[in-house]
């Protein structure tokens, strides 16, 4: 008879938790990410002997140059796709002239690069080979058996389409980058 007659009582604590973790839920994913703040993508610098150096990590730069340093590329890139550094330079505008031709309809080789010179093109392409080498590790990292043995997807489509990509123009580059070392390396002194 006892149990008949007490009603169910709520404990105080169950209560609580009961509102407590929705509360909780909604304040996680109500207030945005703190976030540290963004570093530029590629830093530039000459040193004495007028060599340029370029580079992605802010504390490989020497002591002596943090000064000289010059951000690059400063803009996060937009969720979903490639950064700008990685993407290459923008097309022309159509207002600038378009450049010469040879006489076989061709565009000369000269004209395919930007006006820096060839020590400056090959530190890019330097580091931008680089960083599409450590984006491909990363990925082919998520996609091991050692860290994903069940195969799930911890890669997002927008990283697969872009390390496809990359591993396609990486021997190009790659073979760019031999091209312009063999060309300068006749004008460097021993």
């Amino acid at each position: 008879m006892y149990y008949q007659t007490m009603k169910r009582q709520v404990r105080p604590s169950e209560t609580v938790r009961v509102l407590l973790v929705p509360v909780l839920c909604i304040l996680a994913f109500s207030v945005p990410p703190l976030a540290p703040p963004a570093f530029a993508d590629i830093y530039r610098w000459e040193d004495e002997g007028g060599v340029v150096h370029f580079t992605d990590d802010p504390s490989a730069i020497p002591k002596e140059y943090k000064g000289k340093a010059r951000e690059i590329l400063k803009a996060p890139p937009v969720a979903g796709q490639p950064s700008l550094s990685t993407m290459g330079a923008p097309p022309p505008s159509p207002g600038h002239a378009t450049p010469p031709r040879s006489s076989n309809g061709e565009e000369s080789e000269r004209s395919m690069f930007p006006p820096d010179d060839d020590a400056t093109l090959i530190e890019k392409l330097r580091a931008k080979i680089d960083a599409k080498e450590r984006f491909l590790r990363v990925v082919d990292r998520k996609q091991s058996l050692s860290v994903n043995p069940y195969r799930n997807r911890i890669v997002s489509p927008p990283d697969l389409e872009l390390y496809g990509k990359y591993k396609d123009e990486l021997p190009r580059d790659r073979e760019l980058l031999k091209e312009l070392e063999s060309r300068l390396s006749p004008f460097k002194e021993p």
